[in-house]
């Protein structure tokens, strides 16, 4: 539905059943990783053992000694991995369960885009002109809608607020699920995007649009 021209806002929110459901999924994944790595280094630990007890028993010459140093290299470089995920994994957990999911993404009004940062107390706002528009992109058949920004826009560019905050910065410098700049997970938000196409359609007079 097209916002009508005296809808001074329109707001764009998060469904945060949708978002809590893919941080347990990434938890999961990552334990899961974790698992997967430790047991396969175990396997290649057991098997440098075992060549090394039949190396032994068999007498061979030092030369064949390669193979299992080898085998029981890679199974303890798969363990520490292993460690670190479930470590990393423990720390997402934390993260998210300290950081609630923010009620709302964007709202648009004349005066420009008011964004959600991952704190939802933080937030970015950004006035249309430094706006260009959205890009539908997919990652792993999740699709995003990132944020393009005018060049040349900085945390110091007028009427730009909370750029400069560290998550922000981050995204816009280093690619994250793929994919560089200020995004939104399509699936996490509502309404659907063409009824965010048409409001962003009407606070800009038809300038900002969302691109496939």
């Amino acid at each position: 539905m097209r916002p009508e021209p005296e809808v001074s806002e329109f707001i764009v929110e998060v469904d945060r059943d949708v978002v809590l459901a893919a941080r347990r999924r990434a938890v999961r994944a990552k334990r899961f990783s974790a698992w997967s790595m430790m047991v396969f280094g175990a396997v290649f630990v057991t098997l440098a053992i075992l060549s090394r007890v039949m190396i032994v028993s068999v007498g061979d010459g030092t030369g064949s000694l390669a193979w299992p140093v080898l085998q029981g290299f890679a199974g303890l470089s798969l363990f520490v991995g292993s460690l670190a995920d479930f470590v990393a994994a423990r720390r997402l957990r934390e993260l998210w369960n300290a950081m609630d999911v923010p009620a709302v993404a964007m709202r648009m009004s004349a005066q420009g885009l008011l964004c959600s940062t991952s704190n939802p107390t933080d937030q970015l706002f950004l006035p249309w002109p430094v706006v260009t528009g959205f890009q539908l992109k997919r990652w792993r058949r999740q699709r995003f809608l990132v944020l393009g920004l005018a060049p040349g826009v900085t945390p110091s560019t007028p009427g730009v607020s909370g750029l400069d905050h560290p998550d922000v910065q981050r995204v816009l410098h280093r690619k994250e699920f793929g994919i560089k700049g200020i995004r939104f997970a399509v699936s996490t938000l509502r309404p659907p995007i063409e009824e965010i196409d048409q409001a962003l359609a009407h606070f800009t007079q038809g300038r900002v649009r969302i691109h496939p």
